[in-house]
Formats: structure tokens, sequence, C-alpha cells
């Protein structure tokens, strides 16, 4: 289900350094999967009515660190 705007997003915002065009946008599209592989479970422990505090806190601070490396990365680019 992510996988395809993943790819679609790497083909045409990828970098521009000295690697080929294959590698980069490779590259892109692992930051971006990695940025938004965590909604799933996000949305699994929505569902679920009990939550121990500790795993909420674990995921969230995940998720805020791979939406904010991806959006370094694009700031950069």
């Amino acid at each position: 289900m992510q996988l395809v705007p993943c790819a679609a997003l790497a083909l045409f915002i990828h970098p521009s350094t000295s690697h080929n065009l294959v590698n980069r946008i490779f590259w892109a599209f692992c930051v971006y999967l990695e940025a938004v592989s965590v909604l799933p479970q996000l949305r699994v422990m929505q569902n679920t009515k009990i939550v121990e505090p500790f795993t909420a806190h674990y995921v969230f601070a995940l998720g805020v660190a791979r939406f904010l490396s991806c959006a370094h990365w694009v700031l950069q680019v």
C-alpha cells in the first residue's frame, strides 16, 4: 500500500549526488518508505483499547524521528 507512492515520489524527488541515477532513486525510496512505515503500527495501536504507555511513547517517538529525518533530507535537496 505504501510502496507505490514512495516509489513514485522517489522517481521525481531524489538527491543530485555523484552516484548513478539508480542508486539515488533507491536511496530516496528507502528514506521515504522508512518515514511512512510506522503509520500501520500507529493505526493498530489506535484501534487497540489497551496499549502500554512505554510502547505508545516509543512508537510515537520513532514516527517523529523518521518524519524529521525525511523532512531534513528533503530540505537538504
